[in-house]
């Protein structure tokens, strides 16, 4: 089985310690697990520095790599940011697509491949245009990284996400991350539920993880952390966290609230600043912005519990990294977190994302029941591992060869 992996185009593979990049995290992690199943893995991606070389050599992954935009990953100045950070990805993504699809070409050229597997639309688009042209045999893949909050999808979303449609209607097969998200495009893309295979797009990094617990200088300490994770802007609604907080520290004043992630929407992190300087939270509260996969690890390993009452996702990576370290969690009770913790039952805590005093209360009894703190944590660590790259790697091959079959068959 030949298989190639084009990356997205903006961040390279690995990301870089202090950048979050998900998407770019899922290709790298996915496609090492692959290479060890007997499964010769291409990789299209930009170059990288030091860091990426070295670690793409622990993978048995063939990377391929493309000239970058010399452009930043994020537009830091506050005045129209949102904007600029669009029109930055957008143009690196789409020079990417342009160069990838060279690239792939000289490959399919040389390769006879099997599996063209992408993870961003404009990049499948280019990958489709360059299969069809060449009339070569490989079937295209697309696992979107984006179901836009499982919402209807909006005549500006359309000019946004311009290539989603056809890539959608012309790929061979999709990946659809939780069941909700494949019955979401089923109904709002009117696609074949035949043509959608549910893995997860994303799993825990149980090498890494265990690899960390066993360097890491003594055993973990659960301190009194409430530990949040994400970008801080009105999707992930820290806001509520913060409100919910207030109400917290009455009962157990021994207790912060820690943030991490980048300040991506700054007027909204500015407003949640005003409500901790009036309500005296400052010392229960901490923001420690973009911080590296070590200083994370040691959060999930420390802290007491996970709040994660975020609005909307696809399959958040740090929610499964807390249960892979066994913090007990209390989420919101949105689809794809439904999808993943029923999983397991007892696992977390989901409430309705905007209930502050549900939340609150949450936390309070999980402050003071060890008991439920250790049965959840247990329950936690086993719905992590069957959240693991392993897994969804094995998963990932098996639909590679149905599809390979059937097309044989046809």
């Amino acid at each position: 089985m030949k298989v190639v992996h084009l990356g997205i185009g903006v961040i390279p593979m690995p990301p870089p310690d202090d950048i979050a990049a998900g998407g770019e995290e899922y290709v790298y992690v996915l496609t090492r697990y692959l290479s060890r199943l007997e499964c010769e893995v291409h990789v299209i991606d930009i170059k990288g520095g030091a860091q990426q070389r070295e670690k793409r050599q622990q993978s048995s992954a063939k990377f391929h790599e493309l000239w970058r935009l010399p452009l930043p990953y994020r537009y830091g100045y506050p005045f129209l940011r949102r904007y600029f950070n669009y029109l930055l990805t957008t143009s690196q993504i789409l020079f990417f697509a342009l160069l990838s699809a060279f690239s792939l070409n000289r490959l399919l050229a040389k390769e006879k491949i099997d599996i063209v597997h992408t993870h961003n639309e404009n990049v499948a688009l280019a990958a489709i245009i360059v299969n069809k042209l060449r009339r070569n045999n490989a079937i295209t893949v697309y696992t979107p990284f984006s179901a836009y909050g499982l919402t209807k999808f909006s005549w500006r979303k359309r000019l946004i996400y311009f290539a989603e449609i056809p890539t959608l209607k012309w790929i061979d097969h999709i990946i659809a991350s939780t069941p909700s998200v494949k019955q979401w495009m089923v109904s709002e893309f009117n696609l074949d539920p035949a043509k959608i295979t549910q893995i997860r797009a994303g799993g825990t990094d149980l090498d890494e993880i265990e690899s960390f617990l066993s360097h890491k200088e003594g055993a973990c300490h659960r301190s009194n952390i409430v530990l949040c994770t994400g970008g801080i802007m009105e999707r992930k609604n820290q806001f509520t966290a913060v409100k919910a907080m207030s109400k917290v520290v009455v009962a157990h004043p021994e207790v912060k609230l820690v943030f991490t992630g980048p300040f991506s929407q700054l007027s909204y992190f500015n407003s949640i600043q005003s409500f901790i300087a009036e309500n005296g939270l400052s010392s229960y509260v901490e923001f420690k912005g973009e911080v590296t996969k070590q200083e994370l690890y040691s959060l999930y390993s420390d802290a007491t519990l996970f709040l994660f009452p975020t609005t909307a996702e696809v399959d958040p990576a740090v929610l499964r990294e807390a249960l892979a370290f066994g913090l007990p969690v209390i989420a919101s009770n949105i689809e794809p977190i439904v999808d993943m913790a029923s999983q397991e039952e007892g696992s977390a805590i989901l409430l309705d994302p905007y209930d502050v005093d549900g939340i609150a209360e949450a936390v309070i009894r999980l402050l003071e029941d060890s008991t439920l703190r250790q049965s959840m944590s247990q329950k936690a660590k086993k719905l992590g591992q069957t959240l693991s790259y392993e897994n969804i790697a094995a998963q990932t091959l098996a639909m590679y060869e149905r599809l390979v079959q059937d097309k044989k068959q046809a």
